[in-house]
């Protein structure tokens, strides 16, 4: 089993809005250049973006996911 939560679990708690937001204030929320963004991306550790237009966009729920994963590894 599992301790990693889930996009399901967690919007069914109603603890995130899951929402997009550009690779910006995902640099801003992770206090990370876009350039290291995209090495996480490309490792696995977040998941692809998502295309809006032209735009590139990341789900909420999908950087609250990877920081609550940073946390249950570090104890």
């Amino acid at each position: 089993m599992s301790t990693t939560p889930n996009k399901e679990a967690l919007s069914t708690m109603g603890m995130i809005e899951d929402r997009l937001i550009s690779l910006q204030d995902v640099g801003v929320r992770l206090a990370l250049s876009r350039r290291a963004i995209y090495r996480l991306i490309a490792n696995g550790d977040l998941p692809r973006p998502v295309k809006v237009g032209g735009a590139t966009r990341m789900y909420v729920s999908d950087i609250v996911i990877y920081l609550e994963t940073l946390k249950s590894t570090r104890k």
